[in-house]
């Protein structure tokens, strides 16, 4: 489990240059990342997404990772779960920067559902 849990910070790390990458290849200045961006700057589209998707995960990582820390401090097993809960989450960033929206949307629904099951097996070993 905690292989898993360190495998999604390092997703939560990766996704937060990305959009800045983006916009430099776009033309963006690299100075503008360099200064307090008080300038408005158009930033691409595709930018845009990786912030969103971003912001998305973050919202999500309020509740996994209080799940995963406990599950690890009162031996619970919620691998399946977990694991299945960040690939999906990679797919989701991917999709949503890709653009996709329907299938994008499933997943998500889905890995919600994968941590109403991790908080479900921690709550039935609390009883």
């Amino acid at each position: 489990m905690l292989d898993i849990l360190l495998l999604t910070i390092l997703f939560y790390f990766i996704q937060i240059p990305l959009p800045m990458i983006v916009s430099v290849i776009n033309g963006v200045p690299f100075s503008h990342y360099l200064s307090t961006r008080d300038d408005v700057v158009k930033i691409p589209n595709l930018a845009e997404r990786f912030i969103r998707a971003h912001n998305n995960l973050k919202e999500s990582l309020f509740i996994f990772i209080p799940l995963s820390l406990l599950s690890i401090i009162i031996n619970v097993d919620v691998l399946m779960a977990a694991t299945v809960w960040l690939v999906l989450r990679v797919i989701y960033a991917i999709l949503y920067c890709l653009g996709v929206t329907y299938i994008r949307t499933i997943l998500w629904f889905i890995s919600i559902i994968c941590l109403v099951d991790m908080g479900i097996r921690l709550f039935k070993h609390s009883i």
